[in-house]
């Protein structure tokens, strides 16, 4: 079995376009969300973005609409969009750390910010695939956990898959293969999805 950390991301992302287009893909769940998880090697987690758009124009060749959301580039937009940005990174020196992560929690509250705007956005967009990246760069202010156990309502008429720079044993999501975070047992592991 190849080693994890060393995987080619060509190679990766060539498996999870060939299990999306599979006509089986997301069938036979038993009433369980169509949410997957790819583990991706986290030495490569900045490939992603680019396997990402790949991936995409390529599902979009086969007719499948897909829309990628990158979880650090939402919480940049969010930010910016508050007037916020520019303050914190001019006077980031100044501004005491509690401030600085007080104001972080709340302008990227997962369940009153963060999870309107990806729901929004695939409202208008009716994708059949959605892809969420940037986890290991929006930690620790966004949390895996806290997106999936949020996110129930948004996977209704799509498939979404989020991909994870670390490990996952369809219970327990490991950030970077070292931080545990709390347990979550109810997304499809995508590596353990055969292609047909």
């Amino acid at each position: 079995m190849p080693n994890k950390s060393v995987e080619d991301m060509d190679t990766l992302f060539e498996g999870v376009f060939n299990k999306l287009i599979s006509p089986q893909f997301g069938k036979n769940l038993g009433g369980e969300l169509p949410l997957y998880i790819q583990p991706v090697p986290s030495d490569k987690q900045s490939e992603v973005g680019g396997q990402v758009k790949r991936l995409t124009n390529r599902l979009s060749k086969k007719g499948f609409e897909s829309l990628a959301i990158n979880l650090y580039d939402l919480s940049m937009e969010i930010l910016e969009e508050e007037g916020v940005l520019d303050t914190i990174l001019e006077d980031e020196q100044n501004l005491p750390d509690e401030d600085i992560i007080a104001t972080l929690d709340s302008m990227l509250d997962i369940k009153s910010i963060i999870i309107p705007r990806i729901k929004e956005a695939i409202v208008s967009t009716n994708p059949s695939f959605v892809f969420i990246s940037g986890v290991g760069r929006s930690y620790p202010f966004l949390r895996s956990h806290g997106i999936l156990n949020n996110i129930d309502e948004l996977t209704n008429n799509c498939k979404l898959v989020l991909f994870f720079p670390g490990e996952y044993n369809n219970l327990q999501l490991k950030l970077f293969g070292k931080i545990s975070d709390e347990n979550y047992y109810r997304g499809h592991n995508l590596n353990d999805i055969k292609s047909i």
